[in-house]
């Protein structure tokens, strides 16, 4: 071969390379654009977070629906309707909407529920309103049906124009579960404490448990990491938890609700990576998410604590406790501070009560509070993230609303 020929055999070749070359750049920038890598947490299902006080609702029910929505919610599933007239909105828990195995009982949906008449009441004043809160009484071992819709509060509503505003309403579009890691070298202010127990001064049947160090600080995060690896050990509940995983833009628009690779404490990096690569099997993500948990949101915990009740399965009690999350996170917020659920204890209870198995959670929880006439329903940690919080999706209030 002449120098001549071997000279355009070499730049055919590097002009072949050329064209793969690009043709994979171009490849992996179709499939970022595709999964969502260059738009994470916007589009159509994040606007309720900006129009929430939108002028189009302002000084009807629908101002407190619009808030009610952005609340505190298991897996962000949203198990809401609301039916709305002029002088009253009805709160109705939306079965379908459930966590089988994680809440076999449907006691995190009804805080769910709770959270939102939290952000509704807090909505009400704002918009000309006074408000009274019925709760639904009952058990939630009598609801069998997991379709349809259950009625669980009613918010009566009465003209109010000079009714006094509560300075959290302006937290509630700042508020987000922060999963990321938190700095331990900053230390909560001595006031957080009694801040928290604030929250719970008018509500007889909801008491808070704090712990900052020592034993019971040990012990309850222990409590976590034991009882997400016995999740772990259910495919049922495994599965289950997956099924409200959002893995791609598509779904995150046509669904509005759902946990987002975004919102689950990656760094945006390792996220962009994920969101290149197939759905995670459920088996595999949990495992992801129990490092997590142990290496990054126990190990980094500047405080743990326990939203209880006297009965866990009581309807009132667990909306009640829900109002008084939403009340602690927006307080939270509004100090700087951040702050996310680590309920595993919790639901692990509730599933071994729904299996007949010997109730092992429950004595370790007992162990932890030292107070059996109070049963935790709900539990937390609290600090300082070392990243922000992203939103996570909502539907509109259109979608959530009947008239």
């Amino acid at each position: 071969m002449t120098n001549s020929s071997k000279s355009l055999s070499r730049r055919n070749f590097l002009r072949a390379g050329g064209v793969v070359t690009i043709a994979v750049i171009g490849g992996l920038a179709w499939r970022a654009e595709d999964r969502g890598v260059f738009s994470a947490h916007t589009g159509t299902a994040y606007e309720p977070w900006q129009t929430w006080n939108a002028a189009e609702h302002a000084g009807t029910p629908l101002a407190l629906v619009a808030a009610g929505i952005l609340a505190a919610n298991p897996h962000d599933t949203q198990p809401w309707l609301f039916k709305v007239s002029d002088q009253s909105i009805e709160i109705h828990a939306s079965l379908a909407r459930h966590l089988g195995s994680f809440d076999p009982f449907l006691r995190e949906m009804h805080m769910g529920l709770g959270c939102a008449i939290e952000n509704m009441v807090l909505a009400a004043a704002p918009n000309g309103y006074a408000t009274r809160v019925e709760l639904v009484p009952g058990n939630l071992r009598d609801i069998t049906s997991r379709e349809g819709f259950a009625h669980a509060a009613t918010i009566s509503l009465t003209p109010a124009p000079d009714a006094a505003r509560d300075p959290l309403y302006e937290q509630i579009p700042h508020r987000h579960t922060n999963r990321t890691p938190y700095d331990k070298t900053r230390s909560l202010p001595d006031t957080f404490e009694a801040a928290m127990m604030a929250t719970v001064a008018d509500t007889a049947d909801v008491r808070l448990f704090l712990y900052r160090e020592g034993v019971t600080f040990e012990a309850f995060g222990q409590a976590v990491i034991e009882a997400t690896r016995e999740i772990g050990r259910d495919r049922q509940m495994v599965l289950d938890s997956d099924a409200w995983v959002r893995d791609s833009p598509d779904q995150i628009a046509s669904e509005a609700s759902g946990l987002t690779l975004d919102s689950v404490g990656l760094t945006p990096e390792f996220a962009a990576f994920v969101k290149m690569l197939p759905k995670l099997p459920a088996e595999q993500a949990h495992a992801t998410w129990e490092t997590q948990t142990e290496d990054s949101h126990v190990a980094t915990a500047a405080l743990f604590g326990f939203v209880a009740v006297r009965d866990r399965l009581d309807r009132a009690q667990s909306l009640a406790a829900g109002r008084v999350w939403q009340r602690m996170h927006l307080a939270a917020t509004a100090a700087g501070i951040d702050m996310h659920p680590l309920n595993q204890p919790v639901e692990t209870a509730d599933r071994e009560l729904e299996l007949g198995n010997p109730l092992l959670s429950d004595a370790r929880l007992n162990a932890i509070t030292g107070d059996e006439s109070w049963q935790p329903t709900f539990s937390f940690r609290a600090g300082y993230a070392t990243r922000p919080a992203y939103p996570s999706p909502r539907r509109a209030v259109e979608r959530v609303t009947q008239v």
